[in-house]
């Protein structure tokens, strides 16, 4: 493991002597970035993507399913803010940031002990630990995006996240691909052990690559403000939370986003455990297929990223967003249709092209509309947020089939959808006429 990540350390330095001038710094830090994220998905893939597959293994019910999706958003619900105004605290972010990192990797290790549950505790147990291992896992994504923010400069982002997003999917469907035949060649549940321990090891690989990140090389944090007294930075943690949010009234841009974020989210999140339980339940997928979704979804975004890179610099954040998000009913409209896996497999290429926009437009608009100065709180009140649709959103889907079968459901999650992009059209429509009555406001002020 030692050599591999001394042989990344010299690919990633180019083989270059002496010391690097600002720019090689950034563009090396861009570098390690992306191999970063080759890594992160690669340990990441072999859990995530058949957790579904193994609590129904496991006879987890409809519900049970569901709280693997609700579970970890409520956790995190918690776990965010004062996460996040703990790593605000601190002035160098990459060492907690790792350990927020390995500490959420270490749950892939006690997945791996689930089959050793009695079989009445297994799907609960995982229910559990899934839940849990998002404790840690939301503290280091909010912590990863304001660390982040700092390393790549705004003019750098569009091009650096596209970057590092097209070959995490590459690499990441790759390693489904692989995964998905191992876990169906080997009897069960051995094979998802196994997978779960890969994981933690692939995981300690891609934090010593993260370790590379020189975060010297990045500017100057502007200083947290400290007008309260002395005795006011002492008071409890809660307090400390509620004068953070009072705080947010004084930001509308970041108001608005968050709130279109979260109908946005509800919308987009309501079928994701229709999804999982249509494909094993009445599509009769297996863990080959689930790899043969991702491929043809990472077929299409390696073309889609290209695109909405351009798309992005040409008209905005917001913009984009609303261009790719208005597309995204069409998955549920496939599946209420759909009575084979190919058919969904090759639409899910079509979708992974507009995914590829919607994740690409959606990171580098939060990073806008948060401001410099405590970033990784607002980064946080943001996730909070869009959490409690995450929280709410996987029950209304399993409620759906409670009152209607499976292809009224999905239509009824078309439309929800599309109500959800609209709102990033809405609130780009009303940042361009304060824009406009702003730039009016000093033309008069000027011929005055």
């Amino acid at each position: 493991m030692s050599a591999l990540a001394n042989a990344m350390q010299r690919f990633i330095s180019g083989g270059a002597d002496g010391d690097p001038n600002e720019g090689e710094r950034l563009k090396r830090n861009m570098r390690i970035n992306t191999i970063h994220g080759v890594f992160q998905i690669a340990a990441i893939n072999m859990v995530q993507p058949f957790l579904s597959i193994f609590a129904l293994k496991l006879k987890a019910s409809n519900a049970q399913v569901a709280l693997l999706s609700s579970g970890p958003a409520i956790v995190s619900l918690f776990a965010m803010i004062p996460g996040a105004i703990l790593v605000d605290r601190q002035d160098k972010k990459k060492r907690l940031t790792m350990l927020f990192m390995l500490a959420h990797r270490a749950f892939f290790l006690a997945l791996a002990c689930i089959p050793f549950f009695a079989p009445s505790w297994r799907a609960w147990a995982l229910v559990a630990l899934v839940a849990l291992m998002n404790l840690p896992g939301s503290m280091s994504n909010t912590a990863w995006q304001s660390f982040i923010s700092r390393i790549v400069p705004p003019d750098k982002r569009a091009v650096a996240f596209a970057d590092r997003n097209k070959f995490m999917n590459l690499f990441g469907t790759i390693v489904v691909l692989i995964a998905g035949r191992i876990l169906d060649w080997l009897a069960f549940p051995i094979g998802y052990q196994v997978m779960f321990v890969a994981a933690f090891l692939m995981a300690l690989i891609e934090l010593r690559i993260f370790n590379m990140i020189d975060e010297d090389a990045a500017p100057a944090q502007p200083p947290v403000p400290r007008g309260e007294p002395a005795e006011g930075r002492a008071a409890p943690l809660m307090d400390r939370v509620g004068q953070r949010l009072a705080e947010v009234r004084d930001q509308p841009k970041f108001v608005r986003y968050v709130l279109a974020s979260m109908l946005f989210y509800l919308a987009w999140q309501i079928p994701w455990p229709l999804f999982s339980l249509y494909q094993v339940k009445v599509l009769h997928a297996n863990n080959t297929w689930v790899s043969i979704l991702n491929l043809m979804n990472t077929g299409g975004s390696l073309i889609g990223y290209g695109f909405w890179v351009g798309i992005m610099q040409k008209h905005g954040n917001l913009k984009t967003l609303f261009y790719s998000t208005i597309w995204i009913f069409i998955v549920p409209l496939v599946y209420a249709f759909s009575h084979s896996l190919w058919t969904v497999a090759i639409f899910n290429m079509l979708t992974g092209a507009i995914f590829s926009g919607v994740n690409l437009a959606l990171f580098n608009a939060l990073l806008e509309a948060t401001p410099d100065t405590n970033k990784t709180s607002y980064i946080a009140y943001y996730n909070t947020a869009v959490t409690i649709s995450a929280i709410i959103a996987p029950m209304i889907g399993v409620g759906l089939l409670d009152f209607m079968n499976y292809q009224w459901a999905f239509l009824v999650c078309a439309a929800l959808r599309i109500i959800g992009a609209l709102c990033f059209l809405l609130i780009n429509k009303l940042e361009e006429r304060e824009a406009g009555r702003g730039g009016a406001a000093k033309t008069c002020a000027q011929s005055a």
